[in-house]
């Protein structure tokens, strides 16, 4: 996966988290299951273990809205 590690102060991380995950799905065009699980991944592996946690919360979410809009397109 291309791309690089920014550090960062953040008060929301969350949400700081869930717009560079979706920025890099978006610009990279990452839909298959296994670009999915390279990008949380490289999530992980960028970030301290602190950070695990809320890294997971915002894969789940957005692996939900994924799966929720390709249903519908069904």
């Amino acid at each position: 996966m291309d791309g690089f590690a920014v550090a960062k102060d953040s008060s929301d991380p969350y949400e700081d988290f869930r717009a560079s995950m979706v920025d890099m799905i978006v610009e990279k065009e990452i839909f298959s299951v296994e670009e999915l699980e390279n990008l949380v991944e490289c999530f992980l592996s960028l970030n301290s273990e602190e950070h695990h946690k809320v890294i997971f919360e915002v894969f789940a979410e957005i692996w939900e809205a994924l799966i929720t809009d390709l249903e519908k397109r069904e």
